[in-house]
């Protein structure tokens, strides 16, 4: 009850003061009435004002009564705003406690879908992906996907049901997926922990960041699942990009002058650059995870150097020298297993002062590797993908 007052505190301070307003102007016109009538009755308009506030609200107000005929209605009229003085606001209160009652009863089934919806991720019914999480210890992860078929038929859950689930969590964000050249429509899990997306600190020397999550399908899950497996710290932006259907999303977390220009920083961009400095330490390691064309080439290594410099030499974002080309060395043994490039600084290069990668090095004093990743690796189907998954994660490990 306390809670339907609050909400409707504006509609019942407004229903007081309209009914207030009337019995003043009435009370007004009763002297305008009355006042020849009965002088010593209704002497002035203030008498007249206290005598209809009293009269018909306190049900007191002396032995004064209207005799002329307009002044017996209007006297009726103001005996009427005096029940109403009641009324209103109580059935303003009662229309919010219902509208309360109800809301509770929604936010309830929606709390109940939403963890309907939270296991289903957490469910892998297919055996050779089953296994093939189990064989490199994430079973724990949630599913890349969760097409709206599934859901609906072995869910259960009708498709609007779906989308108010997804308005009220945030867990999920509907995803439209090409699969075989057909749009599909269908669930990525998030899990937003903050208000661009997640955050996780593990106390790691490794940071992986993805800023690219809330554009490529799939591409979050499978940096998710890389950080998890090595044990890293883990940003990613599952909301922001200027693709945005919304407006208010519309930002560019990437390339960006507030990381040149601090003073005009967008809040957004204000609350990542403190997770950055939060996480990042002084001489660790930080992977931007970029999303790459989907061709020969399995990854790309960028630290700062001109396109097409094949050297790590010229590149300023990696000090150390002797982990980056063991780390190289690493992921060129995963493209020879699978036939394709790896490169460094192939059509990649320095991607210019107002990019979130100057920020990281320059103000974080880490060493910094952009890794460009083949997207065609994220569409892999399930034991494939997740094997890249594993494959990556090796290759990116300091030990």
């Amino acid at each position: 009850m306390i809670k339907a007052i609050i909400n409707k505190r504006y509609e019942i301070l407004a229903s007081l003061a309209m009914v207030l307003f009337l019995v003043i102007i009435a009370s007004i016109l009763m002297y305008l009435l009355e006042h020849n009538a009965q002088p010593l009755a209704f002497p002035n308009i203030q008498t007249s004002m206290w005598w209809g506030i009293d009269k018909y609200l306190t049900a007191q107000g002396g032995d004064a009564f209207p005799i002329t005929p307009a002044g017996k209605f209007l006297g009726g009229f103001i005996a009427i705003l005096g029940v109403g003085m009641f009324a209103l606001p109580a059935g303003i209160i009662a229309s919010g406690f219902i509208e309360e009652v109800e809301r509770s009863r929604l936010r309830k089934e929606l709390i109940k879908k939403e963890k309907q919806l939270k296991d289903a991720f957490f469910i892998e019914y297919f055996a050779p992906v089953k296994n093939a999480k189990k064989k490199i210890g994430l079973s724990h992860i949630p599913r890349k996907w969760l097409s709206l078929n599934d859901i609906k038929y072995k869910i259960g859950m009708t498709e609007s049901s779906v989308i108010k689930v997804v308005e009220f969590s945030n867990l999920f964000r509907l995803r439209n997926v090409k699969l075989n050249g057909v749009d599909n429509a269908g669930l990525e899990f998030i899990n937003l922990n903050n208000t661009y997306g997640q955050v996780i600190n593990r106390n790691s020397n490794v940071t992986i960041v993805n800023l690219y999550a809330s554009i490529q399908p799939y591409f979050g899950h499978f940096s998710y699942g890389i950080a998890d497996k090595l044990q890293a710290n883990y940003i990613s932006n599952e909301v922001f990009s200027t693709l945005s259907f919304l407006k208010e999303n519309q930002i560019n977390m990437v390339l960006n002058e507030s990381y040149v220009n601090a003073s005009d920083m967008h809040p957004i961009l204000n609350e990542l650059t403190f997770d950055l400095r939060n996480l990042i330490t002084r001489d660790s390691v930080c992977v931007l995870f970029v999303n790459a064309a989907s061709n020969e080439n399995l990854m790309q290594f960028n630290v700062g150097a001109e396109k097409g410099d094949h050297t790590f030499e010229n590149g300023s974002f990696f000090s150390d020298k002797k982990t980056l080309n063991k780390l190289f060395s690493k992921a060129e043994t995963l493209g020879v297993k699978y036939n394709m490039k790896v490169l460094r600084h192939g059509t990649v290069g320095n991607p210019g002062q107002n990019h979130i990668s100057n920020f990281i090095t320059q103000e974080l004093n880490c060493d910094l590797l952009m890794l460009h990743v083949n997207v065609g690796i994220l569409k892999k189907k399930g034991k494939e993908y997740y094997q890249h998954m594993d494959e990556f994660a090796g290759a990116l490990s300091l030990d």
